[in-house]
């Protein structure tokens, strides 16, 4: 590591120090669990925690207070952003009421957008998830981290953060100038820092694609790590990026509400390991709440160990999953998320990151899916319970991306049907079928 960076780094962990080292101790737990999959230590440490936050949850919960007389986490209901979104108030913990909380907004990835509220220890994990998965990956605290992100869906980080954490936002929208790519990559090749990149998985495509047109050269020994996320990572951009920067793309599952679920290890491996230090992971039938066996696809049920504040007792996450073992390891030999159609601008350009994350900005509404009909024609389905009373805004905020030109109607539906899969599609392009 480079100067500033160890100091960033020893700094992060000395004022952890001064503050009682909680940070310390996840990561030490996380790392003992993660490692040692089939210790005594851990399966007892894992039981425990998973015993814990059930009887938190019927003790403290309105909505789950009728399942005090449970034998196994079988007996709890499956919930999802609906369900939570209608029981708001009675799942939220009464004993975490007037204690400090977080918000975090979903991702808007299934169309169905909702604030999540968690307590500071599983604020805590979550960062302590990162810093332990992330350095699996190859990224240490303090190296420079350039973030490709559709930032305008999300909560930005002011100044003195990014500052403190050696970040670079870039918003995914702007790499669509040439410029600013080729900013990015000149950035890279000049600088001085060990640099790493997080971002969604088309983002990187698109730059390797960038690079093989204009027979770029190799860059390697530029950057330390490369982590994918929220989109299907092919094996075109894994081999492109090494073949450029020397560097492994590793993938990972996570979500906002939640946090990092699994992620790819070093070693060109397919399979994503499950991050049981956190979750509680099940797969159930996609016909019925059923748990199937090992090899079997189905939907990825988690159970949150550490949301006390709002319990996430078998969350659906809405994706699809194989689960099986591997070496001792629980991993994930398959994932897929909702199915998101090629979608075209206005002027024919592809547009392949999910503008339905731009529904995070939009709290009110249920669920949301974009239609293209035909070139500059699209349709959105959304699915509120009172009057939209921001449809202008909205339609002009996705013209941003879509096109000044757009031609956008909106359709208010009761609801917007899952496919036989168990997914719903967020971005649908009926140009094919017309």
């Amino acid at each position: 590591m480079k100067p500033f960076e160890l100091l960033r780094n020893k700094a992060f962990w000395i004022v952890d120090a001064l503050k009682g080292g909680k940070k310390k101790n996840h990561y030490d737990e996380i790392k003992s669990i993660i490692e040692n999959p089939t210790s005594q230590k851990t399966i007892d440490t894992k039981k425990k925690y998973l015993e814990d936050l059930l009887k938190h949850a019927v003790d403290h919960t309105v909505f789950y207070s009728e399942y005090k007389e449970y034998n196994s986490l079988e007996d709890f209901p499956i919930i999802n952003k609906n369900l939570i979104k209608d029981n708001y108030e009675g799942i939220q913990s009464k004993e975490y009421s007037n204690q400090p909380k977080f918000k975090v907004s979903t991702s808007g990835s299934t169309g169905t957008p909702f604030t999540a509220q968690q307590n500071m220890n599983k604020r805590i994990r979550n960062m302590t998830d990162t810093i332990y998965f992330s350095e699996k990956a190859g990224f240490n605290i303090g190296n420079k981290l350039t973030y490709f992100r559709m930032w305008n869906a999300f909560e930005k980080k002011n100044w003195l953060s990014r500052m403190l954490q050696n970040m670079v936002p870039v918003d995914v929208f702007e790499l669509r100038n040439k410029e600013v790519l080729e900013s990015v990559i000149n950035d890279l090749v000049s600088s001085k820092s060990s640099n790493s990149w997080l971002g969604y998985a088309s983002v990187y495509e698109d730059m390797c694609k960038y690079l093989d047109k204009n027979k770029a050269p190799k860059m390697h020994g530029k950057l330390k790590s490369v982590i994918a996320m929220s989109e299907r990572l092919n094996d075109y951009t894994k081999k492109t990026i090494l073949n450029y920067f020397g560097t492994e793309v590793v993938s990972r599952y996570s979500n906002v509400e939640n946090g990092i679920l699994a992620q790819q290890p070093l070693g060109d491996k397919k399979y994503f390991e499950i991050n049981e230090a956190s979750y509680f992971v099940e797969i159930l039938a996609l016909d019925s709440n059923k748990r199937v066996e090992n090899g079997t696809p189905g939907r990825i049920v988690i159970t949150d160990l550490f949301n006390y504040c709002m319990p996430m007792i078998r969350y659906d996450t809405g994706d699809i999953g194989i689960k099986d073992v591997i070496n001792d390891v629980s991993v994930f030999t398959e994932v897929s998320g909702r199915k998101i159609d090629v979608i075209y601008n206005t002027k024919g350009e592809i547009i392949t990151i999910n503008l339905v994350l731009l529904v995070n900005n939009y709290p009110e509404l249920n669920q949301c899916q974009l239609i293209q009909k035909a070139p500059g024609t699209y349709s959105f389905k959304l699915n509120c319970d009172d009057k939209f009373l921001r449809e202008n805004e909205f339609i002009n905020e996705f013209k941003q991306y879509l096109g000044e030109d757009a031609n956008i109607t909106i359709e208010y539906v009761d609801e917007i049907p899952l496919l036989a899969s168990g997914k719903r599609r967020v971005m649908v392009n009926e140009m094919a079928n017309s």
